[in-house]
């Protein structure tokens, strides 16, 4: 090969390089992607009115508990960490980490945390305005 193709190929070859390496976000590792960890649809049925969409973190230490209560919307309940026990008219059962439930409106439940560890639950209701979130039933 003579100088003068040698010159040119390597030429080709330093713009190619720079393409590649100048082009936005090459050479730079891609960010990780997030992961559904889980995925569940809940069906509702809601009459026409204004609501308000409420979300909670609750943390529930080793032995606290919420007190049997309704609420005046439909509630999806999610636990983050730990575990808890749930109990409603059906009975209780134990709720597992990326385990959830719904709670119908005027439905009578209450949770506790019976294990050594904290819980952390997320709760979405969907309440009616005028409606209360939560009614401590005695």
């Amino acid at each position: 090969m003579s100088i003068h193709r040698f010159r040119i190929v390597l030429s080709i070859l330093a713009v190619l390089i720079l393409i590649v390496f100048a082009a936005p976000g090459c050479g730079q590792m891609s960010a990780p992607q997030p992961v559904t960890v889980a995925l569940k649809a809940f069906p509702i049925t809601v009459t026409a009115g204004d609501y308000q969409l409420v979300n909670q973190v609750l943390d529930l230490p080793p032995g606290s508990s919420v007190p049997k209560h309704i609420h005046g919307g439909p509630v999806v309940v999610t636990v983050v960490s730990g575990q808890l026990i749930q109990v409603d008219a059906t009975g209780e059962r134990v709720v597992k980490a990326g385990e959830s439930w719904t709670e119908k409106v005027g439905a009578e439940h209450s949770v506790m945390n019976k294990s050594t560890e904290t819980t952390r639950l997320v709760a979405s209701y969907l309440i009616p305005k005028g409606a209360s979130l939560i009614t401590v039933v005695k």
